[in-house]
């Protein structure tokens, strides 16, 4: 592979990831209805800490520390959104 085949790849995943974290905002704009209307808090730091001890668990050694940089980074941004959709919906967190 060279480097113009490699950026292509690079491209392709881009595009998938793009279309996964709208499928996610979507999901997590749903979790945010959900906690406005039960009264739950946004942020749930034992489950966070699951999600990525279970995430990372079976990851390749040498890329466990980038995968687990991009997991929390994901949740964060996925928490944040559900914070700002709860704002709209006149909860506070």
């Amino acid at each position: 592979m060279n480097l113009i085949e490699a950026r292509h790849e690079i491209d392709k995943i881009d595009y998938e990831l793009r279309e996964l974290f709208k499928k996610r905002m979507a999901i997590s704009a749903e979790i945010a209805r959900i906690k406005a209307e039960t009264g739950d808090s946004i942020y749930k730091p034992d489950r966070e800490k699951e999600v990525v001890r279970k995430l990372t668990e079976d990851m390749n050694p040498d890329l466990r520390e980038e995968y687990t940089v991009f997991i929390k980074k994901i949740m964060e941004i996925s928490r944040d959104y559900q914070l700002k959709k709860t704002r709209e919906m006149g909860k506070k967190d």
